[in-house]
């Protein structure tokens, strides 16, 4: 399973409003940050080149907001275990048609 760390998740302004809602709960709690995660199921692993296609394939949306590095608690939020959502099946067929079989 391959992981790639995607976009930010939400805006600056998003993670504030998070931030300050959060603080009222766990007042010691200093920052909050929020990424996609992408993992990709092979059937084995990328040469170079097909790793270069498919990290292109999921470059999307401003990188300056994403936190260098998790530090603190991480919270990893994903579907239900057996879902597969209609953008998961349409990146799939997406990188089949750019020569991404594995």
């Amino acid at each position: 399973m391959l992981q790639l760390r995607g976009a930010a998740a939400l805006s600056s302004f998003s993670l504030n409003k998070l931030l300050a809602s959060a603080r009222r709960a766990v007042p010691r709690l200093a920052a909050i940050g929020t990424e996609y995660v992408h993992f990709v199921d092979l059937e084995f692993a990328l040469d170079h080149d097909h790793r270069r296609v498919l990290e292109r394939l999921l470059r999307y949306g401003p990188r300056d907001d994403v936190p260098s590095a998790a530090e603190g608690q991480v919270l990893l939020v994903v579907p239900r275990l057996g879902t597969i959502s209609p953008w998961s099946s349409k990146a799939t067929d997406i990188a089949h048609n750019c020569g991404l079989s594995e």
